[in-house]
């Protein structure tokens, strides 16, 4: 049992958030869960910022640091290239954004962990507490969240073409293995996580959202509570592509995206009479016919269709020149 847990920093917004770093830190090493590599993976952070997280850290954990112009996703998934050649191959890998911290529960890693290693899970994510995506999806209205939200006794598989915000989440080593990458690449900002039932479904697993497992989202006043600024390398926006690839309506609107039943952004079609959601908004519903009674591929197609669509081409990104350095911790 092993999990690799990447902690993303970006340094773009000119803030000095170094003690918040310090402390979501923390609340990873506490964990009672011994397995673990910590990854503290930094995109175009200041020499102080990186320096004082360093000196209190020093050798327990690692370090991927890159002053090269990528989103999250890509910086993410070079990280956990960058670790997987230290270290090897992990059962599990964890996104953890920069404003989530674990609660109290020290056995949480063990929890999401305990999920991760079964075959047929292929995503687990905690609760999350703020800006969760749950309203847009499920209909929870987040300001009167309760944690709970869907219930105590089991976990809460995500249904196919639904989803919840990326904040905090651990991917399976299958996924890895089957895509080369953990999060599919080409976008850059809004609208990742409407792939995931998709990633998971063509490679025969689930995705699910835990019902013992908690993270705090947020530290600052505000409508979403962002420690670094919101998708700060190339702005916030539905739909927004890495530069070179092919765009999203291109897509989701060719023959092969509607044969092998792949799904986008499928919350649309609810709310196009209001929050002012654009006519042009791009969206396709998934065709339930391509997958079985456990709502799992039939065949390869969608993966190859994933593969080839939604993880960019070594010509566009090739992840063995991306600048970079890693520091390697015990």
């Amino acid at each position: 049992m092993s999990l690799m847990i990447v902690y993303n920093v970006c340094g773009l917004s000119g803030r000095e958030n170094s003690s918040t770093y310090i402390k979501h830190l923390n609340s990873i090493l506490d964990q009672n869960f011994d397995d673990k590599k910590v990854i503290f993976s930094a995109c175009l952070i200041s020499k102080d910022t990186f320096t004082k997280v360093y000196s209190t850290f020093r050798d327990r954990i690692s370090y991927y640091i890159t002053d090269q112009k990528l989103a999250v996703n890509q910086s993410f998934n070079h990280a956990v290239l960058a670790g997987i050649k230290e270290f090897g191959e992990f059962d599990g890998y964890v996104y953890m954004a920069s404003d989530v911290k674990f609660t109290d529960d020290l056995d949480s890693l063990t929890k999401i962990n305990n999920r991760i290693m079964r075959e047929d899970i292929g995503i687990v994510s905690p609760e999350i507490d703020r800006d969760n995506g749950y309203y847009w999806w499920f209909g929870f209205d987040e300001s009167e969240y309760i944690w709970d939200v869907f219930g105590r006794d089991n976990d809460f598989v995500v249904p196919l073409g639904s989803t919840a915000n990326l904040h905090c989440a651990a991917f399976s080593n299958k996924i890895y293995k089957e895509y080369g990458r953990i999060l599919p690449d080409v976008f850059v900002s809004y609208c990742s996580e409407s792939s995931f039932t998709f990633l998971a479904a063509a490679v025969r697993q689930k995705f699910l959202i835990t019902n013992d497992v908690l993270c705090n989202h947020g530290v600052h006043d505000g409508p979403h509570h962002q420690l670094d600024g919101q998708t700060q390398v190339y702005g916030a926006g539905w739909d927004l592509v890495f530069p070179g690839s092919k765009s999203i309506k291109e897509i989701v609107e060719s023959d092969e995206a509607k044969d092998c039943g792949f799904g986008h952004e499928e919350w649309v079609p609810r709310f196009l009479d209001r929050m002012n959601v654009p006519d042009d908004k791009v969206y396709l519903m998934h065709d339930p016919e391509q997958f079985d009674d456990d709502d799992l591929s039939y065949d390869d197609r969608l993966k190859e269709f994933i593969k080839d669509n939604l993880f960019l081409s070594k010509n566009i990104l090739d992840y063995d020149k991306i600048e970079h350095k890693f520091i390697r911790g015990l």
